[in-house]
């Protein structure tokens, strides 16, 4: 980007130059000849923010001021979707924004509101010339709308704003996907009532310059799918169980129908995913291995359907999840047909990106020119579970590290975002696809100065870096919480120096719930009866922001406070093998953290040295009994890694054991899983209890074998 004062020889900051100021009446906004609805709405987004941030009225084409600025002229000699902002007012008073395209005039305004500064009512105008254009064609967002998240059930006005934000900011695509599974048909009343929700998300986006794409699992399928034509779901990754497996007769000619009778209703769709897995595959043996053999032929068809349906469109074959489930040798079956077939269907890949890694196929793929790649960025997922459960979850340096290793190897891409509350690194990506080369802190600087104060910016990029610190949680249980009383500081003292505006919006009451969250956490945790109401406030709020009263991406229960008749509570156990990489997870069997709390607090035992297991408490002294409590392992719904049988032992000096006599009956692995504890009378006194755990009931993976539990009580009479 090129700022210039004045002249090409002088190039200085903004903040450094002499700031015109604006009052109340000293500015109008008019429209360039060639200007169309899209610049007209530029226009609008500007006028709307000086009256949220200045309580400025100025009206567009209105009566002349003093200065005016004319919106959506066309510049000539600037890059693809390139802008030029002319703030230095000629001696009629006149300020300009052009551009290449609608999407640059629109990324234009989006700077031009950044540069500005705000006061009660007036507005700052650095007098510079401000040249600028991206880098990167694909610069998207990818909006998940399912699981009743933010996308799925909040007012169209908010998600409206923040699509003109990601707009701003210089997006110039958003992609959104129709789930099918929740519904029985495209005809369902709750079908049809989705996708005008969708279909109003794209006519938002088209109406700012942008594209408007459309995801398919390639094997998608309705909640009403026939039983008959459904895929074998054994691939190792989530799956509805309504998706149709494309060897089966007839099944690809209902898959070419339910996508067909989609795309149809779309007035426009600019570009098309394709998507393999997480969820969708079919793990038979004629689509195996799924990614090489059932999805392409599933896709394919898919591919050319939407070229009938829209001719100009480009198709992207996704990538995500490829060789890290159960099917094996995807990458190399994948790639030996595009080196062999050369196929003419798809035009890139959108690769996937759990991690902060690329995987090493990619990069070596054939025709590389041929087929770019662009990324899929996860950021709303990432080591948090449920996913933005304490509120804002900013990455700086997991985007940092990502985007080292894709610089100079994609196009563009979008990222994967589930709500808001991952704001900070949409705006990383989006700036990162603008410019490749672009400064970690200075893009988060930027940031804060705009949607808080540019007194605070330095402070506010130090606890950006501080709630990345403490991000990794599951449930109540946060990694590490060494910096969270340092941020909680931090974040009081932005809050005393900001405006109104700021203060109460959305994008800061998520960074500051986010610490107030982490600060009780590291002080008082969660069961003092003081802290537990405070959290409970905050989580409301968080709750309120989400729009989150009917989905699972939201703050979690808190866990009940420890029941005093459970005497194994935080006592020593010993275990008779753990797996390698989990040798720390006994303690978690008597720390009272329940799956419903911490999907990940559970102990494995490792069938590599034994078939059986045993778990053996302490209970420090002889106590009477009258129950052992167990809470087994589920997932994806169901029961998971099971033991075959269980029995108890139990002793006074942890030397002579004694059988408990009865019959104990244990959950049947797959089936649905009750986050109830199976409850095992005891009746007698002990010290030491001891659970013989059988041989798994878990076969057929990586797997096999294994036996987990996630807490054991025990309960004086």
């Amino acid at each position: 980007m090129v700022i210039l004062l004045l002249s090409l020889a002088a190039t200085i900051s903004a903040q450094e130059a002499p700031m015109l100021t604006l009052r109340e009446g000293g500015l109008a906004v008019t429209l360039a000849p060639e200007a169309g609805p899209i610049e007209r709405r530029a226009a609008e987004l500007l006028c709307e923010e000086l009256a949220r941030r200045s309580n400025l009225t100025v009206g567009i084409g209105t009566a002349p001021a003093r200065y005016a600025l004319q919106i959506g002229g066309a510049a000539q000699g600037l890059a693809t979707d390139g802008f030029r902002l002319q703030l230095q007012p000629d001696a009629d008073g006149l300020m300009r924004i052009d551009g290449h395209s609608p999407s640059g005039i629109v990324a234009g305004a989006g700077k031009l509101l950044r540069l500005l500064r705000y006061g009660d009512g007036y507005v700052k105008v650095p007098p510079v010339t401000v040249e600028d254009a991206p880098q990167l064609p694909v610069r998207g967002i990818y909006f998940a709308t399912h699981f009743f998240n933010f996308y799925h059930v909040a007012p169209l006005e908010e998600i409206d704003r923040v699509i003109e934000d990601f707009a701003l900011w210089g997006g110039n695509q958003l992609m959104v996907w129709f789930d099918m599974h929740h519904f029985a048909s495209f005809q369902d009343p709750a079908a049809q009532a989705h996708f005008a929700r969708l279909k109003h998300m794209g006519d938002t986006a088209h109406g700012l310059g942008m594209q408007f794409g459309i995801a398919f699992l390639a094997n998608e399928g309705y909640d009403t799918s026939p039983v008959e034509l459904r895929a074998d779901p054994r691939t190792g990754t989530a799956h509805y169980e309504r998706e149709l497996c494309p060897s089966k007769p007839g099944a690809m000619e209902l898959i070419g129908r339910w996508q067909a009778e989609e795309l149809a209703a779309f007035p426009q769709v600019d570009f098309l995913w394709m998507w393999p897995y997480d969820q969708g595959g079919c793990a038979c043996t004629d689509c195996a291995p799924w990614a090489a053999n059932g999805y392409l032929k599933a896709s394919e068809q898919l591919a050319r359907l939407y070229r009938e349906r829209f001719p100009e469109g480009k198709r992207w074959l996704s990538t995500w999840l490829l060789d890290q489930v159960n099917a094996k040798g995807e990458y190399e079956g994948l790639f030996r047909y595009v080196r062999e077939q050369e196929p003419d269907w798809f035009e890139g890949y959108v690769i996937g990106t759990h991690f902060d890694w690329i995987p090493q196929p990619l990069l070596e793929r054939p025709f590389p020119e041929r087929y770019p790649m662009a990324a899929f960025p996860e950021i709303s997922m990432y080591r948090m579970n449920p996913w933005g459960e304490h509120g804002a979850n900013p990455l700086p340096g997991f985007n940092t590290r990502l985007a080292e290793k894709l610089r100079g190897n994609i196009v563009g891409g979008w990222p994967y975002s589930e709500g808001i509350y991952e704001d900070l690194n949409k705006w990383y990506w989006c700036r990162f696809y603008w410019d490749p080369d672009v400064v970690t802190d200075d893009a988060l600087a930027e940031y804060a100065a705009f949607y808080l104060s540019p007194d605070v910016a330095e402070d506010a990029v130090r606890l950006f870096q501080l709630l990345e610190q403490g991000h990794a949680r599951n449930g109540w249980l946060v990694e590490d919480l060494t910096g969270a009383r340092e941020a909680w500081a931090l974040a009081q003292a932005i809050d005393a120096r900001l405006a109104p505006w700021a203060r109460t919006s959305w994008r800061w009451r998520l960074l500051y719930l986010r610490a107030a969250i982490d600060g009780i956490l590291q002080d008082r945790g969660f069961n003092d009866p003081q802290a537990r109401e405070e959290l409970r406030l905050l989580c409301a709020e968080l709750v309120a922001i989400y729009h989150a009263d009917n989905t699972f991406i939201r703050p979690p229960e808190l866990p009940a406070p420890p029941d005093p008749r459970n005497v194994a509570f935080g006592k020593p156990v010993t275990v008779s093998s753990t797996q390698v990489g989990y040798e720390d997870r006994a303690t978690h069997l008597t720390d009272g953290v329940l799956a419903q709390h911490d999907s990940e607090n559970f102990w494995c035992h490792d069938p590599q040295e034994e078939e059986t297991a045993t778990v053996t408490l302490d209970l420090g002294e002889v106590l009477p009994l009258s129950e052992v409590r167990l809470q087994f392992r589920g997932l994806h719904g169901v029961y998971w890694f099971i033991p075959e049988t269980l029995d108890i032992e139990v002793s006074t000096d942890g030397e002579r054991f004694a059988l408990v006599p009865g019959q104990r009956a244990v959950p049947l692995e797959g089936d649905v899983y009750q986050a109830d504890p199976w409850v095992y009378p005891i009746g007698t006194a002990a010290r030491y209890v001891r659970l013989l755990l059988g041989k798994s009931q878990h076969t057929g993976d990586q797997f096999e074998g294994v036996v987990e539990l996630v807490e054991v009580e025990a309960r004086r009479q």
